[in-house]
């Protein structure tokens, strides 16, 4: 059984561990496997419920998982993908994805589903094993700051499916399941990289992040003491960062004490990669 998690004392945010390739490939894994149950849990009339991605349905964000997962299946068609032009406006992501829904507008449910079912495990493989001869490039982000090929293939694939997954389970109001090991694990890459764009902001200051839930944990970020301390619920925080609360919504659902100035701040305009 799992249980809410209460951290006894303050770990630095700066001390949690990257992953690597092996780890990379057991989130993915796992990642990909929630993903599938959950899709193939879902009523006929699921598919078109809206979701927090406001131009997507469901249907829409499960076909974007397929094109994902299609885009590692080669060299060739990661470079098809990726070579998308963005319109006026769009981020990179933004022209790769509406290309991986449209290619799938007709597919049915059950397509969707046999083509994740299809790729998904030799694409994670990809992911964490293969592509060696450009994981090392990276390039200017206007969200992620800079972004290179093994941050997006280790990190930030297993994070896009995890998070549609709770996406489509807030959609259809299906449970979200949970474990330590494995959500606690995806949420801490996520503290990782909002502690990186915090750094900046603080200017100097520390503050305390507490997250609750099971794949939550309490982290000190910044240089100093800390001066202010925000707690959410560790599924509401990821909701915020990825910016599908507002602002004014993430800080509604907050918790802050001390320098509530600093904290707002902080956070204001934040946007986390998923």
């Amino acid at each position: 059984m799992n249980a809410t998690i209460t951290a006894a004392t303050t770990a630095s945010a700066k001390s949690i561990s990257y992953t690597n390739k092996d780890e990379a490939y057991q989130l993915m894994n796992t990642a990909l496997d929630r993903f599938i149950h959950l899709i193939e849990s879902l009523a006929p009339e699921d598919w078109t419920k809206p979701t927090a991605c406001t131009a997507w349905n469901v249907h829409d964000m499960v076909a974007h998982q397929a094109g994902g997962y299609a885009s590692g299946t080669s060299y060739k068609e990661m470079i098809r993908q990726y070579t998308s032009k963005p319109k006026p406006g769009q981020l990179p992501e933004d022209a790769i994805n509406a290309l991986q829904i449209e290619e799938r507008a007709d597919k049915t449910p059950a397509d969707l589903i046999n083509e994740l079912k299809q790729i998904g495990k030799n694409t994670a493989h990809n992911w964490a094993y293969g592509f060696r001869a450009i994981k090392w490039v990276a390039t200017p982000h206007p969200v992620a700051g800079f972004l290179s090929l093994r941050h997006l293939m280790w990190v930030i694939h297993s994070r896009d499916t995890w998070m549609h997954r709770l996406d489509i389970c807030r959609a259809s109001n299906h449970p979200f399941e949970q474990t330590r090991e494995h959500d606690g694990r995806i949420n801490e890459l996520v503290v990782l990289d909002t502690a990186k764009k915090l750094k900046n902001r603080l200017g100097g200051h520390g503050i305390t992040l507490i997250l609750t839930g099971i794949a939550g944990g309490t982290w000190r970020i910044g240089k100093a003491d800390p001066a202010a301390e925000i707690e959410m619920d560790v599924l509401d925080f990821n909701i915020f960062v990825s910016g599908r609360f507002s602002y004014e919504e993430g800080m509604k659902r907050a918790r802050i004490s001390g320098d509530k100035f600093l904290i707002e701040n902080a956070f204001k305009n934040l946007l986390v990669l998923y």
